[in-house]
C-alpha cells in the first residue's frame, strides 16, 4: 500500500518551465527534508512552473513518471557527501550524460544546492552546470526571472554570473556569495505538505506522519567542527504567533496532528517551552530532532513527554577537555542531570559522540569510556540508552578545516572503544566510510573521475587514498572562491584556540566576535 496526499498536479504542456527537484537519497530521507518541501511548494506556487519530485534510485518523477531528460531544469539537493555518486546514477537513469561537457545544449540545465553545494561544490563541478549557494527563497525568484528570459540557458549561462548565490564552475567571477533569508518573516513556509500513506516501513519519513514546521535557521553556538553552524550564521527565529498560525494552517491542509519542530538549534528557540505548551493545548503531538543540553529544561522535557515524544537525542561529543577544544562547553554534570531527568520521565536517550578530534589522546579515550560506562549505569534498562560514535570529519568553512583525518589512528581508537564498550545499543560508524566522506567533503574537481567510477561500482579504499587532500594555506583551499560570510581570519583564530583548548563564549550572550556573519560589530 502506498499513496501520497497533497501531490501537485499540473499539465506539463501548459507551463513554461518544467523543474525536476531531485533528492539523491531514498524516499524516506527526501520526505523528511523540510528544504525539499520548501522547493516543491515554492516552485509550484509559480503559475508557469511545474515542479516534480525525483528520488534515488530512480530517474523518473513521482508525479508524471517523466524522465529527467524531459525537464527544463534538473535540480539536486546535496545534503550528504556520500550521495554524490547517487546524483550520477540518477542522471543516467533519467536519460542524461553525467558529465556536463558531454550533454547537448538541448538537455536540461543541471543545477545543485544544499549544504554540500554551498560549502564546497568543487568535487561535483564536472557534472553540475550551476550551483545555488545558500537558502532557496533568497535566490530562486531572481534565478527564475533570468531563466525565463533565456532562449537557451546552456548558451547564455553567463547571464547568471552577477546573481548573488550562484557559482559557475570554470567561469571567471568574483567570490560567489552564499545568500540567506535575513528576516524569517520572508521565509517560505510550505503548508500543504506532501506526505505518504503506506505500510512499508522503508517509505515512512523519519518523523512519521508529521507536519514539518521550521522554528529557526542557523546556529551561532560556535562548535568548531560544525559546518552548518558556520555557513548558516546568524541564528534567525520565526515569530511565535507565526508559528501558531502555521501549525493551524498546516493541520487544515494536511489533517495531521503531529508537528516536527525543525531548526539547526531547535531547543535554542527563545520561547521553546511556551511553544510546546501552546501546541500541546491545541491538541498537537510535538517531536524534535536533537536538543542542545544547554537549552533543555525540565519544563521542556515535560511538555515533549506529554505530547508523545519517547526519545530525546543529545550530543555530548566527547570528554570535558575535548568539549573545550571544540567549543562546546557543556559539563559532565549537565549531561548527567539531563539524562536523569529524562529517565525519571520514562524518556529514552540517544547520545552522539565523536572520536578522532584534534588533540585527542589515548587518555581522552579512556576518559570517554569511563564517562560512557557511568552514563550507561544510569539507564533504567538496556533499551533506555543508545549510543552512537562517529569519526570526526573535517569540514570546509569551519575552524577545523585545517585538521587531518588519520585513518590508522581512527581505527585504533574505534577498536579500543569496541573492546571496552560492549553493548547491543552501542554503534560505531565504519572508519573507511568516514575516510571517503572526508575526501568528498574536502576535495576538489580532481575527484570527478573517482566519483564517476564509484557510481558504477564499489571503489577499493586504496584508490580513494590516492586523492587524500592536504590543504595548508588559506589560498590553497578549493572553496576559497566561496564566500559564506564568515572570515578566514576568524576561522584560523578559532582553530588556534581549539588546539589550546580555549573557549569562545556564545556570541548571543557574550557579544560579537566580528566573525563576519552579521552586521553587528564588536565593541
Amino acid at each position: 500500500m502506498f499513496w501520497e496526499h497533497n501531490v501537485v498536479m499540473k499539465d506539463p504542456l501548459k507551463v513554461e518551465i518544467r523543474f525536476a527537484s531531485s533528492y539523491p537519497n531514498l524516499y524516506r530521507s527526501a520526505m523528511s527534508s523540510l528544504g525539499f518541501h520548501i522547493i516543491y511548494d515554492f516552485l509550484n506556487h509559480q503559475e508557469d512552473v511545474y515542479c516534480e519530485r525525483v528520488v534515488y534510485p530512480y530517474g523518473n518523477s513521482l508525479e508524471t513518471g517523466s524522465p529527467l531528460k524531459d525537464f527544463d531544469v534538473v535540480s539536486f539537493s546535496l545534503q550528504y557527501e556520500q550521495d554524490f555518486p547517487h546524483v550520477l546514477e540518477m542522471l543516467r537513469q533519467g536519460g542524461l550524460k553525467v558529465r556536463k561537457k558531454d550533454r547537448s545544449p538541448d538537455d536540461p540545465l543541471v543545477i545543485a544546492g544544499g549544504p554540500c553545494a554551498s560549502s564546497n561544490p568543487l568535487p561535483m563541478s564536472p557534472f553540475i552546470d550551476l550551483f545555488i549557494l545558500g537558502e532557496a527563497e533568497a535566490i530562486l525568484p531572481e534565478f527564475l526571472d533570468i531563466l525565463r528570459q533565456l532562449d537557451n540557458p546552456h548558451h547564455e549561462i553567463e547571464a547568471f554570473l552577477d546573481l548573488d548565490g550562484v557559482f559557475l564552475p570554470g567561469m571567471m567571477q568574483d567570490k560567489a556569495k552564499l545568500v540567506k533569508v535575513e528576516d524569517m518573516s520572508d521565509a517560505w513556509r510550505p503548508v500543504r505538505q506532501v506526505f505518504p500513506e503506506t505500510n512499508h516501513k522503508e517509505l515512512i519519513p523519519a518523523f512519521g506522519k508529521a507536519f514539518l514546521m521550521e522554528v529557526s535557521r542557523g546556529c551561532a553556538r560556535g562548535c568548531r567542527f560544525c559546518m552548518a553552524g558556520c555557513i548558516y550564521r546568524p541564528r534567525r527565529e520565526v515569530n511565535f504567533e507565526t508559528l501558531i498560525n502555521t501549525a493551524e494552517e498546516g493541520r487544515k491542509a494536511t489533517g495531521l496532528n503531529k508537528i516536527a519542530l525543525i531548526g539547526a538549534a531547535v531547543s535554542d528557540y527563545s520561547q521553546m517551552e511556551e511553544l510546546c505548551q501552546e501546541l500541546l493545548q491545541m491538541g498537537f503531538q510535538v517531536t524534535t530532532p536533537s536538543l542542545r543540553i544547554e537549552s533543555i529544561s525540565r519544563g521542556l522535557l515535560k511538555s515533549l513527554k506529554e505530547s508523545g515524544l519517547k526519545t530525546i537525542t543529545i550530543a555530548p561529543e566527547s570528554t570535558w577537555r575535548l568539549r573545550k577544544a571544540i567549543n562546546k562547553p557543556i559539563t559532565d554534570d549537565e549531561i548527567r542531570t539531563t539524562m536523569e531527568c529524562a529517565f525519571k520521565m520514562d524518556l529514552n536517550v540517544k547520545l552522539y559522540f565523536l572520536t578522532g578530534l584534534p588533540t585527542e589522546t589515548h587518555g581522552d579515550m579512556e576518559d570517554m569510556v569511563n564517562l560512557i560506562r557511568e552514563l550507561q549505569v544510569k539507564a533504567p534498562h538496556r533499551d533506555s540508552l543508545r549510543i552512537s560514535i562517529n569519526p570526526f570529519i573535517p569540514k570546509p568553512h569551519t575552524p577545523f578545516q585545517w585538521a587531518e583525518f588519520d585513518l590508522k589512528d581512527i581505527k585504533s581508537k574505534v577498536n579500543f572503544l569496541k573492546k571496552h564498550l560492549k553493548n547491543k545499543n552501542f554503534k560505531v560508524e565504519n572508519p573507511n566510510k568516514s575516510l571517503i566522506q572526508y575526501f568528498l567533503s574536502m576535495g576538489d574537481a580532481n575527484l570527478g573521475d573517482i566519483i564517476e567510477e564509484s557510481s558504477y561500482r564499489k571503489v577499493p579504499l586504496g584508490e580513494w587514498k590516492k586523492h587524500a587532500p592536504h590543504w595548508i594555506k588559506v589560498d590553497e583551499l578549493p572553496w576559497k572562491d566561496i564566500d559564506v560570510g564568515i572570515s578566514d581570519e576568524f576561522l584560523l583564530n578559532e582553530y588556534k584556540k581549539g588546539l589550546k583548548g580555549d573557549l569562545t563564549p556564545w556570541c548571543e550572550t557574550f557579544g560579537c566576535y566580528n566573525c563576519g556573519a552579521c552586521n553587528k560589530k564588536a565593541n
